[in-house]
């Protein structure tokens, strides 16, 4: 799951005084007992802060893209906080007057990343987690919206374009045949992978429904688990700096990334999305998961250089597990 992953930008570092600073706009004279910078992160940078006389750490957030992308994280957090479990902001600034960039602090959420229980290979926890995740994607899918696209200012729709068999060929056409990813695949996978989305993509025209809330990086990275009275739960999703208005199935092709089909995990996440969501999916959803993520694994790997050899390797491996899958996939 992104093992040994490089990132694409550098991580943003914060001597120790600059991080005091910060702190002193949220916590006037309060000390930092210490700090240690969170290595799970590929594209913004979070500093674990202890205070002087806080039991509890708090998430010191640095942002890499800017304050666009700070101020959405924000908005969504107030959308979905009710019915998904987030880390509350505690601040945010976004003026540039004491760091260079958009920052934030944020709540520290205890838990276990997804990752490392699924790591443990525990058929019992594992199913308890697939369960849970289910129902959380199943309520951040529960935020509707009129128009698919990327978010503007106070999540209203500002890069609108639709989901359909037109926008998919444009993307993966563009990746294949002009961008660095046909290039890494080289033209014999290059030729298969066109193929096969000649074939099915219509199918994204065919399935109308509705777009919905995506965080776009839903994975066993950004779902921190903790076990309850009631079994393993969700403590917090992080990171929705991706998020869009899209379809559901982008999450869920995200989240099997790493499954084979008729996983544990993968039927009993299915089972617990669908009593959670109130819906049947269509039997054609892992090809419609595969055919989304088929997007974001192409893009990552349009961003890919020389100077990330783990990264291109892994993401070959997927691609090429993706197209072994759509080449055995029968539709009737």
């Amino acid at each position: 799951m992104k093992e040994g992953w490089e990132r694409t930008a550098t991580a943003a570092t914060l001597p120790t005084h600059e991080l005091k600073a910060l702190i002193q706009q949220v916590f006037p004279g309060k000390t930092v007992a210490y700090a240690e910078a969170l290595g799970t992160g590929l594209s913004n940078t979070n500093y674990r802060i202890h205070l002087e006389g806080h039991r509890d750490p708090y998430v010191v957030r640095i942002y890499r893209s800017g304050a666009e992308t700070a101020r959405k994280e924000h908005a969504i957090h107030q959308l979905v906080r009710r019915k998904v479990p987030v880390a509350d902001f505690l601040y945010m600034d976004t003026s540039r007057s004491v760091f260079d960039g958009a920052w934030a602090v944020l709540e520290w959420k205890d838990g276990t990343l997804l990752r490392d229980v699924l790591r443990q290979d525990e058929l019992a926890e594992t199913i308890e987690a697939a369960e849970a995740v289910g129902a959380v994607l199943a309520r951040i899918h529960s935020f509707p919206f009129a128009d698919s696209g990327f978010f503007g200012d106070k999540l209203a729709i500002a890069q609108p374009f639709p989901m359909n068999r037109e926008t998919f060929l444009a993307f993966m056409e563009n990746s294949l045949f002009h961008n660095r990813c046909g290039q890494w695949l080289g033209e014999q996978v290059t030729d298969q992978l066109w193929t096969a989305c000649l074939m099915y993509g219509p199918l994204l025209s065919a399935i109308r429904e509705q777009p919905v809330l995506v965080h776009a990086d839903f994975n066993g990275l950004n779902l921190l688990m903790q076990p309850g009275t009631g079994g393993m739960g969700v403590s917090a999703v992080l990171d929705w700096e991706f998020a869009f208005a899209w379809s559901r199935y982008a999450d869920m092709g995200n989240l099997l990334r790493y499954e084979q089909p008729g996983s544990s995990f993968g039927q009993a996440f299915l089972a617990s999305y669908e009593a959670h969501s109130g819906s049947k999916l269509t039997r054609h959803w892992l090809l419609l998961a595969k055919l989304e993520d088929l997007i974001a694994l192409s893009d990552m790997l349009n961003h890919a250089t020389i100077m990330t050899p783990r990264r291109v390797a892994d993401l070959k491996r997927l691609i090429g597990g993706t197209l072994s899958f759509l080449q055995r996939y029968e539709v009737t």
